[in-house]
């Protein structure tokens, strides 16, 4: 399946899939694509998938729409292009194309209970051992007893900001998700009931909203903007 992620500002604010037949862009209530901006139409522009192809399409829009800087009325959609209407961006992204890449950030987010050291029950939250990476990578740490978590109605996200991995989503669905790099622990993400606590790691600070954490954490907000190990995260609780 493929999707479009959106960005303002150079700032991730949705990722939409695909569906087969039509999808309108534009600022008119009930296009499937809303976005509320001024500098974009009513109905801006279409979208039009068949199968694993999809195709796009200006509307008559006041401000155009553009794919790599070039203005289009019509231009079938490739893996990365990049679509301006008004100042947001759509990039769209290929299902077969994510399935080729190779492992990344987003994909070492689950490390197998079996792989790691055993270790004690510890209080949360707590950083667990680096595990051995040459890239920058979000480790996640389940405890030894599998206790099953409470139920909650609402679940956090991370929203990839900066770097190569730009637009990968995380689901926080562990009840410890333990930033950082290779041999370093950068900061923890605990799961408390239905919200979310960011603490410290033991080498570095992670920044919250432009700010160093305190020692005891900092509960996170939708729309949270972390920056951790050189990379900028963004947080959403749905």
């Amino acid at each position: 399946m493929a999707k479009i992620i959106i960005k303002f500002s150079n700032e991730v604010i949705d990722h939409i899939d695909l569906k087969q037949g039509d999808m309108k862009i534009g600022r008119k209530p009930g296009c499937e694509i809303m976005i509320d901006n001024l500098a974009i139409s009513g109905e801006h522009a279409n979208i039009f998938t068949v199968g694993e192809d999809s195709f796009i399409q200006d509307m008559g829009s006041t401000n155009g729409t553009f794919i790599n800087n070039k203005k289009i009325t019509k231009h079938h959609l490739k893996n990365g292009d990049a679509v301006v209407i008004g100042k947001h961006t759509l990039v769209y992204l290929t299902e077969s194309a994510r399935a080729r890449e190779p492992d990344d950030f987003a994909k070492t987010v689950i490390i197998s209970p079996a792989a790691r050291e055993p270790m004690e029950p510890r209080p949360v939250p707590t950083p667990a051992p680096p595990v051995a990476s040459e890239s920058p990578a979000i480790t996640v740490e389940t405890p030894k007893k599998d206790a099953p978590l409470p139920k909650v109605d609402r679940h956090g996200a991370l929203f990839v900001l900066s770097g190569v991995n730009s637009g990968k989503r995380i689901e926080l669905m562990k009840k410890i998700t333990n930033l950082g790099r290779t041999g370093k622990t950068a900061g923890t993400i605990a799961q408390i009931g239905d919200s979310y606590l960011l603490t410290p790691g033991d080498d570095e600070h992670p920044m919250l909203n432009g700010k160093p954490i305190p020692k005891e954490g900092s509960r996170l907000k939708n729309g949270d903007l972390i920056e951790v190990s050189g990379t900028r995260l963004q947080f959403y609780l749905k």
